[in-house]
């Protein structure tokens, strides 16, 4: 396989290290999604030191001193009407039809493994909270294992994770997690930055991608939307996997148009990847961002602020 020294293995979390998911992380910012007094603003000036100062405020405030104080059995409540909204929502069957749709493309009969990045704080955002009211029926529909990370998790969400039922990641994948090779793993990004994206496609490049589901932000969009040379610097494998690669729409019919707006299942159909030669896979440089557009938490980042305080 190519790229195999460079590629991160699965790290499943260790329930003794509590903290590890808030101290350590990537950082999907949400783009036009209120984060309950953590907002990212983007600039053209001064964007890097604005950046910057964002990324380190919202990583403390994941942090014990910027602990939330709420009722957990209240927040659990909330969560799971969020996610009976979900459930009966027309999107929702939108959804499941255009999954069932990629998993007969795929000759798949189920999801076994669900990886999730980016949610944000789920108990206090209610764009959070309804994302995660999906993440919630796609784990019950499927019965699949789940596996979250949020550098900006508080302790009590974590409890709150791992009460529901999941593996919450405790180490800084930056998104390069490698995926299982013998069943069908689903990526869900809502509304992450398109490296992370990128991060994985690097980290599974090969034909064994036709194994993996990513449920994030269009790349149709992205690629429409974005001159090449800054698709060429930030998310190259996405357009490099865009001809080989099926977009499932999804029916943005969801009462709150902006929290799945702009998002579409993608899978990765045997047959398109069957006309990929070797050459075009052997292509697989670890992607490298430059500071000032670098859009998540690297490893870099924490360490670097540990060293500060």
């Amino acid at each position: 396989m190519c790229c195999e020294h460079h590629k991160v293995e699965n790290h499943w979390p260790t329930h003794s290290d509590k903290h590890g998911a808030v101290n350590l992380g990537l950082l999907c910012l949400v783009e036009g999604m209120p984060n309950d007094g953590f907002s990212y603003v983007k600039t053209k000036k001064r964007r890097t030191r604005n950046f910057e100062t964002n990324k380190k405020t919202l990583v403390t405030a994941g942090s014990d001193s910027g602990e939330g104080k709420f009722n957990n059995e209240a927040a659990i409540r909330r969560i799971l009407l969020a996610k009976k909204e979900v459930e009966t929502s027309d999107f929702y069957s939108s959804v499941l039809r255009k999954l069932n749709e990629g998993l007969n493309q795929l000759d798949f009969l189920d999801v076994k493994e669900i990886v999730c990045y980016g949610l944000g704080h789920f108990v206090e955002c209610v764009g959070a909270r309804y994302q995660f009211g999906l993440l919630l029926s796609l784990k019950d529909h499927f019965s699949s294992h789940v596996s979250i990370f949020d550098p900006i998790f508080y302790n009590s969400e974590i409890n709150i994770l791992r009460e529901l039922g999941f593996e919450v990641i405790t180490v800084n994948e930056e998104g390069k997690r490698r995926a299982s090779p013998d069943a069908v793993t689903l990526i869900y990004l809502p509304h992450c930055p398109k490296q992370l994206t990128n991060n994985f496609l690097w980290s599974n490049w090969g034909p064994e991608l036709r194994n993996c589901i990513i449920f994030s932000n269009s790349f149709s969009r992205i690629i429409e939307s974005q001159p090449k040379r800054i698709l060429k610097a930030n998310a190259e494998y996405i357009l490099n996997i865009s001809p080989y690669t099926e977009e499932l729409g999804v029916d943005n019919s969801f009462r709150y148009k902006d929290i799945f707006n702009d998002i579409a299942i993608h899978i990765f159909p045997q047959k398109k990847l069957n006309s990929v030669s070797q050459v075009f896979w052997n292509l697989c440089d670890e992607p490298e961002y430059s500071a000032d557009e670098t859009e998540f938490i690297t490893n870099k980042f924490i360490s670097a602020l540990k060293v500060e305080n």
